[in-house]
């Protein structure tokens, strides 16, 4: 019989059992375990997830001769949470990539497997919740950076840039090996932020969004150091918006110089980052792949230097950035003889022709991944749409000063080169 330990046991929800745990361990042992004790609690803090609950375990087994430490991410079907995954398919594209894509792209880009790309998924499950049971990647030495404190440094962004390139390379290498591995990738992984099916007027996601470009508009009327244009411009998109949205997100784009599997959602929470004497950034593993999609690698691209860097690292390195990722991409498939290799104008083209969700990054998801700590606002997914309360934290978000720093060059640079029509 196994035994909670200690008194300080946090509450935790009741989908979180010991027989989930179990048919984790034995699934990936492929034999019966039996579990002596486990604890478990919290495993990241209010805004650092928004669609699941996460959960750190500790887990001894087998008469206390084994010990292991994992990680499961929970999607209870409650509120409006249940029906965005649903919509967005979130639970199926996650649990395949992990357990399927993952594993072969590390295979196809380096012989040993070495090069992987997320934590050891160890089960997926729909009962009695959506839950993905993972390695704990703190316990191999990973952590997050923090987003409050305005983005990753040009080191940590480097380490980021060569990843995508060995992520989007496996997927190609995926693809180019049959007709059918291809059309997986294309059926499969059809759409990321917005499920074509739904109308943009009635997207939930879009719907936040839209709320998120009237909240820009009303507070920054008063910042002195923001251009009028950009605010005249943004009226004039502000009837379009979702509409514009929906048409930047999709994947699959006419004239795309190569496509790839896109992972979607990389801002620095989707991130891990091991380093050595504690300073020294020496690698980094990308988690939560929920919003995945097929086609141009730009939607990458464009969402991770929006979103990432530091102002200054956006501001003059980003050429810098582009030619890094260019140069891993092609020694990745150079290795194995893919032709054609994706030149540097490739790579530039897909970033251009998606800048306009670079637009989209900066008025409304920047402020959410800058938002300031808080202790006194509940910032869950269902109390974000909550009216009264989803406007409290927009209000903290939009009026943060890291954000107002980091967006204001970035608007007058995409009103210069005319991606604000």
């Amino acid at each position: 019989m196994s035994t909670m330990e200690g008194s300080h046991q946090p509450q935790l929800p009741s989908y979180l059992t010991e027989s989930l745990i179990k048919r984790s361990l034995e699934h990936d042992l492929q034999r019966p375990v039996a579990i002596d004790r486990f604890t478990a609690g919290p495993a990241t803090a209010a805004g650092d997830n928004y669609l699941s609950d996460v959960f750190w375990i500790r887990v001894e087994y087998d008469g206390g001769t084994s010990e292991k430490r994992l990680l499961a991410k929970c999607m209870p079907d409650v509120g409006d949470r249940g029906a965005t995954l649903d919509v967005l398919d979130a639970f199926r594209k996650e649990s395949e990539s992990f357990q399927q894509m993952l594993p072969t792209f590390s295979r196809l880009v380096s012989a040993d497997g070495r090069e992987q790309f997320g934590a050891k998924c160890y089960y997926a499950t729909t009962e009695p919740v959506r839950t993905i049971v993972f390695e704990d990647l703190k316990v191999l030495g990973f952590r997050m950076c923090d987003r409050t404190q305005g983005g990753l440094d040009f080191e940590h962004m480097a380490l980021v840039m060569r990843k995508i390139a060995k992520f989007h390379a496996g997927s190609m290498l995926y693809a180019k090996q049959s007709p059918e591995n291809e059309r997986h990738l294309a059926e499969r992984y059809s759409y990321g932020f917005h499920n074509p099916c739904e109308k943009p007027e009635e997207a939930r996601v879009l719907q936040a969004f839209q709320k998120g470009l009237e909240k820009f508009i009303a507070v920054a009327a008063g910042w002195a150091e923001l251009k009028p244009a950009v605010l005249r411009q943004l009226e004039v998109l502000r009837p379009s918006f979702r509409q514009r949205i929906a048409d930047c997100v999709q994947p699959r784009q006419a004239g795309a110089r190569y496509e790839v599997l896109n992972h979607g959602d990389l801002w620095s929470n989707n991130m891990m980052f091991r380093y050595e004497n504690e300073t020294a950034v020496r690698e980094v593993m990308f988690v939560d792949y929920q919003l995945s999609s097929y086609g141009s690698p730009g939607l990458d691209l464009v969402y991770t230097l929006y979103n990432c860097p530091r102002k200054d690292v956006r501001q003059d390195r980003l050429e810098d950035l582009l030619q890094l990722y260019h140069q891993t991409l092609r020694e990745t498939l150079k290795r194995v003889h893919y032709e054609p290799l994706p030149t540097l104008d490739d790579v530039k083209e897909e970033y251009r022709r998606n800048e306009f969700f670079g637009l989209v990054c900066a008025i409304v998801l920047m402020p959410i991944m800058l938002m300031e700590r808080t202790h006194d606002l509940d910032l869950s997914f269902d109390a974000f749409f909550k009216e009264e309360h989803g406007e409290r934290v927009r209000d903290v978000q939009y009026n943060g000063a890291v954000y107002r720093a980091a967006v204001v060059p970035i608007l007058h640079d995409l009103l210069a080169r005319g991606y604000m029509q």
